[in-house]
């Protein structure tokens, strides 16, 4: 009975000396592109974002993103001013110490002054991280396809994916780093036009780490 009551005292001690939390908070340049009908109409802002992961021992991780930003028209020709939300979940499991793959559902709002659309998908891919020959220095480049994705008031797009490539540096407790990210989605034709929905962006973000890697 006593050795009992020392694993069960045990366990949770066990488990937070397996768990480790990274907290990152990013701000970046993006852009909102939609091609139809034979134009372009583009639309530019700012993103504000925050992101919590969890490495659970090893070999599995759990992290998730919320972002918003407020998006204007370009030009006259383009689509009106709005605000993008999005939060994003994904569960991974390291199949190499540089290669995670990934899966998990994103959910956006886009609104403007008389209209909200709502997308919801589903992201499968990973993230692999590269060496770049400086202490604690190393590419990040991800990559996802989306085989569900759900638009309000749209056809399901034909092919909708996700990647992105950065550079980061990670201290005993903090990090810092820069990421160029891009989404694509391509929709059905209607009478010979294609919808072509893109959103990329620039950020820059910092970390904190605990306890230190």
């Amino acid at each position: 009975m006593r050795a009992m009551v020392i694993l069960w005292l045990a366990i949770p001690q066990v488990l937070a000396a397996q768990v480790a939390w990274q907290v990152s908070m990013h701000v970046g340049r993006s852009e909102h592109r939609v091609r139809d009908a034979g134009g372009l109409f583009p639309a530019s802002g700012t993103v504000f974002g925050a992101a919590v992961g969890v490495d659970i021992g090893h070999q599995f991780t759990v992290s998730a993103e919320a972002l918003g930003g407020r998006f204007s028209a370009d030009s006259s020709a383009s689509i009106d001013d709005h605000s993008i939300a999005q939060v994003l979940l994904l569960g991974g499991m390291k199949v190499r110490p540089w290669l995670t793959v990934q899966a998990g559902p994103v959910f956006r709002n886009i609104s403007n002054a008389v209209a909200r659309q709502q997308w919801a998908a589903l992201r499968v891919g990973g993230e692999a991280y590269v060496p770049l020959g400086l202490e604690g220095v190393r590419g990040v480049l991800r990559g996802y396809w989306m085989p569900l994705v759900s638009v309000s008031g749209l056809p399901r797009p034909d092919i909708a994916l996700a990647a992105s490539a950065g550079v980061e540096w990670r201290g005993p407790r903090i990090g810092v780093g820069t990421r160029y990210v891009l989404e694509r989605y391509d929709f059905p034709e209607n009478a010979g036009d294609r919808r072509i929905e893109e959103v990329s962006a620039l950020r820059v973000w910092v970390s904190a780490f605990w306890p230190s890697p």
